[in-house]
């Protein structure tokens, strides 16, 4: 059974183009924004700050949206990051909430690709730059990472996603569980794989889409698989999705790492 989709939020205009910059000039190419959701893990959301200002790609930007953080990360990333903005979000917002807060910014400010990132992960400093070449060599507007265990790097937890209708598994991780080196050379060789859904951590999205189709829906998916229903919703409406994987996002997946944050009342 389909799961149901909220009506499209309503998407802000594009901005105005901004003046001609000189060739060559970072300006001269797309604006990129990074949206980091975050809560209370402020080690790890430096960590991440760190690496995407290490990134080679030079028109990005980041959005930090933070729910109500208490530890100080807010005032940490001020500190550190002070050119990075930081957005509020509610304790409700979860991770769909929050995303979509920075999401609806970056989209009013102009970004023609937007990247989602959670402040857990683990890339390297070309990712960026080059999630954006393949994306726009091969057309893809929906691009995502391959994602591997941060303790194991050598292990696969997603190659994409994958439905199975009817079935016992709705959504299958794409060649979860296997090596690198265990991947069939046809597959490590590709550029991109077409998939059914992705994981949102490390995934490119052309501004168009979400104009199209709207933002993740955070009423009824408000922490999990929000990520899987936008896709599937864009690929249900014509959009294919992809997955590369010659780009390894590292994450960790340990339970303490994954579970849900406490903000002292119970939720539905």
């Amino acid at each position: 059974m389909a799961i149901p989709a909220e009506p499209s939020p309503a998407m802000p205009s594009p901005a105005p183009a901004a003046a001609p910059a000189q060739p060559g000039a970072a300006a001269d190419l797309p604006r990129v924004t990074a949206v980091v959701p975050v809560r209370n893990r402020h080690q790890l959301t430096l960590r991440c700050l760190e690496q995407l200002a290490q990134q080679t790609y030079p028109n990005l930007r980041v959005l930090v949206v933070d729910s109500n953080s208490s530890d100080g990360t807010v005032a940490a990333i001020r500190t550190a990051y002070p050119q990075v903005r930081v957005l509020a979000a509610g304790d409700d917002a979860y991770w769909a909430g929050a995303t979509n807060r920075g999401l609806r910014q970056a989209l009013a400010q102009g970004s023609e690709w937007l990247l989602t990132i959670n402040d857990d992960a683990v890339i390297a400093p070309e990712h960026v730059e080059r999630l954006l070449t393949i994306a726009r060599a091969h057309s893809c507007r929906i691009l995502g990472s391959q994602i591997n265990h941060l303790d194991d790097p050598e292990l696969i937890w997603s190659l994409g996603t994958f439905t199975t209708w009817g079935g016992a598994e709705l959504l299958r991780l794409g060649h979860h569980g296997l090596r690198n080196s265990q991947l069939e050379p046809v597959v490590a060789r590709r550029a991109v794989l077409p998939v059914d859904a992705l994981p949102g951590n490390g995934v490119l999205w052309h501004h168009s889409v979400l104009r199209q189709i709207g933002l993740f829906n955070d009423r009824l998916l408000p922490h999990y698989h929000a990520d899987s229903e936008l896709v599937m919703r864009a690929v249900a409406r014509g959009i294919p999705a992809w997955v590369t994987p010659q780009l390894v996002l590292l994450n960790d997946f340990s339970p303490r790492q994954k579970q849900l944050p406490q903000i002292g009342r119970a939720h539905v």
